[in-house]
């Protein structure tokens, strides 16, 4: 009997909850070793457990602050809001530059949809904490959930320009820009006059461009009027992302006029490179039509200094005749804004980017990688409005004849064109230039 009676109470013993059985367990251990063992039970998901240790540490060491964040904290998980928010509020009274019983108090306000709270309870430790990026990741949630998202993003951009890596802080910056820059329209129009030889000629684009998480599409239908010959060509490029810092360009054009290459395409692939540098390589190949083609190797460097950019673009176009060498120096100004810049462009020889083609049968891909030319740009982009970006360049062209070698022509170009979003966030925001461009969301065709 005296067996059965003993083994009935032992069984009950180990019945009795773990909290309430704990405490026979503590007086051996000291406030260190309970906290360790009630921090571990509660990221366990046995928070009732967490809270009964917890409250014996207070009951021995009412001042033990770790201990009230972590009761206030397991509180708040289980909903138990209003207990929790006397716990961090009793913690920041004795101790107002605790961080941790700020930023539970600061979760606990954006829970609660408090979120003016929250950016005054921020903005009160700002004194203690500068530039502490848990606090500043709150500030900025708080203002999004606000929709001051021009002011979130500027926050995130602090944030990003500390610390990249902050995955929290980039998540939450891609779902305030996406859903705003996923589609962007435009219209570009160029007119040209020569000095001698040609009439004026037009040129005139419609664009549509589509962002995602893997990178942009951009969609092009292309006019011409030269030479008293209509032409259009399809265009489309592509920016995919494939790794953090690197992206490639892809293009494909097609068209039926004699005005353009029957068949274009390219690729090229940009790399970010230590001390603001970027860098990339690729090619352009343009079809005429059958065994009339050509291929150019191009590639760039660029840096980025200040408020600056500079990029220097090379053209190598291998030929039966031998090797055409072109280049490119392009220099642009940044204005606080990622979209917001004044440019100058320098180049001689050909570029397959350019139209400076002068024939009245179309082109032929052969003589017209050899003219020389040399040409001076002034470019000038201007965000008028949050959604409404508006583009302006002057180009001066001295170029040789095609049907005269030797023989030049001056040729005066006036583009102008926009670019339509239903918000440009993004670029309002406070941020350095290198990245800023790096997350255009229609990126150069450089």
């Amino acid at each position: 009997m005296g067996i059965l009676v003993r083994t009935f109470l032992f069984a009950g013993i180990l019945l009795i909850p773990g909290p309430i059985f704990a405490q026979s367990d503590t007086s051996s251990m000291d406030s260190d070793e309970l906290f360790s063992i009630a921090r571990d039970k509660a990221f366990n998901g046995q928070r009732e457990y967490a809270r009964s240790l917890c409250r014996i540490i207070l009951s021995r060491s009412p001042s033990y602050s770790d201990a009230h964040v972590l009761l206030a904290r397991t509180l708040a998980w289980d909903g138990q809001r209003a207990e929790a928010r006397t716990e961090f509020e009793a913690v920041l009274m004795h101790s107002p530059s605790n961080k941790d019983a700020a930023i539970g108090l600061a979760d606990l306000e954006y829970w609660d949809d408090h979120h003016v709270r929250t950016i005054e309870l921020v903005n009160s430790l700002t004194p203690l904490f500068p530039n502490d990026l848990d606090l500043l990741f709150r500030k900025a949630r708080a203002l999004h959930a606000l929709n001051q998202d021009r002011e979130a993003l500027r926050i995130l951009n602090i944030i990003s320009d500390i610390d990249p890596s902050m995955r929290d802080a980039a998540s939450l910056r891609e779902s305030i820009v996406l859903p705003s820059l996923r589609f962007t329209t435009g219209a570009d129009y160029s007119l040209e006059r020569y000095s001698q030889v040609y009439d004026q000629m037009q040129y005139a684009s419609v664009v549509l461009g589509y962002r995602s998480l893997p990178g942009t599409i951009i969609a092009k239908l292309n006019y011409a009027d030269r030479f008293g010959k209509k032409g259009t060509q399809a265009e489309i490029d592509a920016y995919p992302k494939i790794a953090d810092g690197i992206y490639a360009y892809v293009n494909y054009g097609y068209s039926g006029s004699s005005l353009f290459p029957h068949q274009r395409g390219g690729a090229e692939i940009y790399t970010r490179l230590p001390s603001a540098f970027e860098a990339s390589l690729g090619f352009r190949h343009l079809s005429f039509g059958p065994g009339s083609s050509v291929t150019i190797y191009t590639g760039s460097v660029g840096w980025y200094y200040g408020s600056y950019w500079f990029s220097f673009r090379p053209y190598i176009t291998p030929n039966n005749a031998g090797i055409s060498r072109s280049a490119a120096v392009t220099a642009r100004r940044y204005f606080g804004d990622a979209e917001h810049y004044l440019g100058v462009r320098l180049g001689a020889g050909f570029s397959p980017d350019e139209r400076n083609i002068q024939s009245s049968s179309g082109m032929t891909g052969t003589e017209v990688f050899y003219l020389s030319s040399q040409t001076a740009a002034l470019q000038w982009q201007y965000p008028a409005t949050t959604t409404l970006l508006l583009q302006v360049s002057g180009d001066y062209t001295h170029q040789e004849l095609s049907s005269k070698s030797g023989n030049y022509v001056d040729v005066a170009t006036l583009s102008a064109g926009f670019r339509f979003c239903r918000s440009r966030l993004w670029s309002r925001s406070v941020e350095s230039p290198i990245r800023m461009v790096m997350r255009r969301v229609l990126p150069d065709e450089r």
